[in-house]
Order: structure tokens, then sequence, then C-alpha cells
């Protein structure tokens, strides 16, 4: 077979005929841009590559550059693909018309999420319980999140050298005990799967999409085959989560088939599966649909952990560099909400009035997102007319310029690329409240149902941290260069130093 192999390779008339196929499919590609008004494809020097180098290595100058010259809307060639970039009104057309586009479909093009998840409504159903149950329940959830904080905080020592993950294990605790309950979230196993599982599944991104280059439809198979084959990132963190909560829904159903109505449910998402129908046909636990709730488990996982974990450690970076002109007035906000509420627990009214921490954590969360993201996938019938007249083809991934948002100084206001922290408390923009110029939730139906959950851990984490600690860093230069991969800001890590205020704050 080997012999086979370097005969082939040496015959100039096979590699003629392999170079001459790769050609006739990049060039049928291009051929299918004639029918359609599509958005201008911006020019590239080498055929077959396209952008793809410059979108690797310096995305934020090849968007700049192509925004300036073909305007608001433009198509790029990554990996073999055609990729429309939507900015302003598009960008909201795209969040409204969401039965032309489809976010989930647009990002299983990078992580086959419907192959990781075996139920096809999990999403929807997740959607739900986070929309009904946590965010609607809120009020009643946060004595919850405050105590587990407080149980968290002796991870807070001396010296933090990778406060990143430090943060992700202290934000694990809280999620872990609305998610799972109070009966088996302080498990150590249960609260690595919180912390890891975000992080199992991201990996697949590592698989360059090399194939692509010839037709995506390669790697997508490619990509999927261990998928296909029973390999699963979350099945070490499905086992954990099923060997820990059998023994509670058991005694759950147990419990509620003996005392009837005088049973009192407990208060968290566990629950909410048991409660429907279709997942528990009766009090019979061997009639339990076991692996759904695992799998509905480890998406909301998925969804929540990396948005709150990065929030958060993003804020406290951005407080400890800007510390000279802000962590005093903050603090001194902290204080007065503590003193009004005399040391004791927060409610979500005190919550509500940390207008200054509001803002600033809002500020963070733009300053984190990446230069493009939230690829949705056009699921029209042939294709989708924008209201400025260009077309996108059925199939066609539409990917948000978060950075054109961002540094839009009709959106933003004056100076867009500096960090003004009372920005949006100026304009009584709340960090939950969905707007144009801030897109770090999305928009439209299918905007993040659990921001005002994220948005409130992190602040009253923030402001406990602000109590209890004075933060600083090691060195003296907090401010390293941002760094990119593609459109991704790489995270930063910097050693935090935590000392124990002289007179702590309850």
């Amino acid at each position: 077979m080997k012999k086979l192999i370097e005969i082939l390779l040496d015959d100039i008339y096979i590699q003629s005929f392999i170079i001459g196929l790769i050609l006739v499919v990049f060039l049928s590609k291009l051929s299918r841009r004639t029918k359609l008004n599509e958005l201008p494809l911006v020019y590239y020097r080498f055929p077959i590559i396209g952008h793809t180098w410059s979108f690797l290595t310096d995305c934020d100058k090849l968007i700049l550059e192509s925004r300036e010259k073909y305007g608001e809307t433009f198509s790029l060639y990554v990996f073999g693909q055609i990729m429309a970039i939507v900015r302003k009104e598009t960008t909201h057309e795209v969040f409204r018309k969401d039965q032309d586009f489809s976010f989930r479909e647009g990002f299983s093009n990078q992580i086959p999420t419907h192959l990781i998840f075996r139920y096809a409504n999990l999403a929807e159903k997740n959607e739900k319980i986070v929309r009904e149950f946590v965010a609607g329940k809120l009020t009643h959830l946060i004595s919850r999140i405050q105590k587990k904080y407080y149980q968290s905080y002796r991870s807070l020592h001396w010296v933090i050298h990778n406060p990143r993950n430090t943060l992700a294990d202290i934000i694990a605790i809280p999620v872990a005990n609305i998610v799972v309950g109070e009966e088996c979230y302080n498990n150590e196993d249960i609260l690595e799967t919180f912390n890891n599982l975000t992080s199992s599944i991201l990996k697949l991104l590592r698989i360059p999409p090399i194939l692509s280059f010839i037709h995506p439809w390669l790697h997508e198979q490619f990509i999927t085959i261990p998928l296909r084959f029973g390999w699963n990132p979350i099945s070490k963190h499905k086992k954990v989560i099923l060997n820990r909560i059998n023994p509670v829904i058991e005694k759950r159903l147990y419990d509620k088939k003996r005392l009837g109505d005088a049973w009192v449910a407990p208060l968290d998402a566990l629950q909410c599966y048991l409660n429907d129908p279709e997942v528990t046909p009766d009090l019979d636990p061997n009639n339990v649909n076991y692996d759904y709730i695992a799998d509905a488990i480890c998406r909301i996982i998925f969804s929540a952990m990396a948005t709150t974990s990065n929030g958060a450690s993003r804020v406290l970076y951005d407080l400890v560099k800007r510390k000279q002109h802000f962590w005093q007035e903050l603090y001194q906000e902290a204080q007065e909400i503590n003193k009004q509420c005399n040391g004791n627990e927060l409610t979500i009214d005190d919550i509500a009035r940390m207008i200054k921490l509001d803002s600033f954590v809002k500020e963070s969360l733009r300053f984190i997102t990446p230069i493009l993201g939230l690829p949705h996938k056009c699921i029209s019938k042939s294709c989708y007319t924008f209201a400025n007249g260009y077309q996108i083809p059925s199939g066609r991934i539409a990917s948000i310029n978060f950075r054109d948002t961002d540094n839009d100084e009709e959106l933003q206001g004056q100076n867009p690329t500096e960090f003004s922290a009372y920005h949006h408390l100026e304009r009584n923009s709340p960090a939950t409240k969905l707007e144009r110029n801030f897109l770090s939730f999305g928009g439209g139906k299918l905007a993040c149902p659990g921001r005002t959950f994220a948005v409130n851990q992190i602040k009253i984490f923030i402001h406990k941290i602000l109590l209890k600690y004075d933060v600083r860093t090691n060195n003296e230069e907090i401010e390293p260069k941002r760094r990119y991969f593609g459109p991704f800001p790489l995270p930063v890590n910097v050693d935090l130093v935590f000392e124990n205020r002289k007179e702590i704050v309850n």
C-alpha cells in the first residue's frame, strides 16, 4: 500500500489531476456568487488560501481595512468558505430574522453540538428553564448564591498565579448548587465537571479545518469521525453527573410519593427536569430518563460557566488594572450598600443599587468581545435579501462584526476605544439591557436568557471582593499587549495578590 501511494505521488499526471481537482472545486465555489447580488468579496492575493492567513494573524487589521474599502457589509474567503461579515443594521436584521438565520446551526458548523448532545430539543428546554427558573426566581436564589460565595472565598489565598482558573473554581460552586441541588453540588468531582466540561468541548476547535480548503464537508466529516464511533468529550462528565444525581433523584421521588402534597420540592434545575412528565412519566425511579437529564445538565454547564467565569475574571482584571482610578469609588459604593443592609445578605434591590459597579461590569464585558463572533447560518430556502439590497445564499455563515460596533462613535460616543467605566451609567443602561451598541449577550429572541443571572453573580462576587480584600498585582506593569488567535482574544493571566483589609466589612 505504501509503495502504491509513493508511485501515485511520483506520477506527474496524478499530481496534475489532484491540483486540477482542487482548482475546479475552488472555482466552482466562486462561480456560484454570480447568481445573486451578494456582499462584495474582499480582494485577496492568493487563490485557495484567500484571507485565511490574515484572518488568523491580524484579523483586526483585515476587518478594518475591508470595512474602509468595501463598506458596512462584505465577504471574506477563509478556510475554503465564503463568510459574510455584517454590522450595525444588518447585524440586527440577522438577530431579528430567526426564521432566516440560526445561531445554533452556525455554531454547530464550528463545534458539532448536535452530535455531542444526543437530544435535539435540549437547547429549547434549557432556555425555558433558565428563563423561567434561574432568571424568574432570581430573587429567591440570591441568598444561596451569596452563601456559596462565602464558602468559596477560602480559595483566595495570598498570591494567585492563575486567577482565571481560581475564579472559575469559585464560580462553579454557586452554579453547581443551583443546577444539581444542595444534596450533591459540593462533591469534588461535580465541581471539577462544572469547571472543566466547557474546555473539554472547546478542544475540538484545536483541530484546524485544513480539509475545508478542498470542501467544508470534508472537515465536518473528519471532525465528527470520533463522535460517530462512540467517543464524546462529555462522556466522563456525564458519568460523574449520573453517579451523583441517581441517588438524589431516587430519594426525591420516594419522598414525593410518601409525603404527597406535604412534600416541598427543592429549588434547582434538577427538579425542573424531574417535573417534566416526559422525563419522569410516573414516580417510579426505574422509568426516569436519567441519560436525558445528564445530557441537559451538561448542556446548561456548557452555556453558563464560560460566560460567567470569563466575565468575572475580566471585571476583576480591569478593576485591578485601573485601580487608582476606580477602586476607591467602587469600594465606597459597596460600603454604602453594605451599611444600608446592615451587613446582612444582599437582596435583589441591594444589587440593583450597585449602579457604578453595574456600569463597570458592562464596560468590561464590552471589552472582552471577539473581533468577530456569533456565527449565524442562513437557513432561508434559497437566499435572504437584506434591507440594503445585498443577498446571502442559504447555507452561508454570517458573522457579527463586534469590533466595528464597539469602536463606532455614533453608537458608543466619543473615544470608543478607551475604557469608560461609567459610560453606561450616564446613559441609564444596565448591563443586562440588550442594545444596538452592546452585543455581548447577542440580540433578538435568542439573546442569552441567563444574562441577568450572570451579571448579578459577577456583581455579588466583585462586591464582596471590594469589601473583604485589597487586590493588587505583583507586577508594576499590568497592561500586557492584547493578543488574539484569529478573531478571538486570548485570556490574560497575571499574578494577583489578595490581602485582607485591616477592617473587614462583613
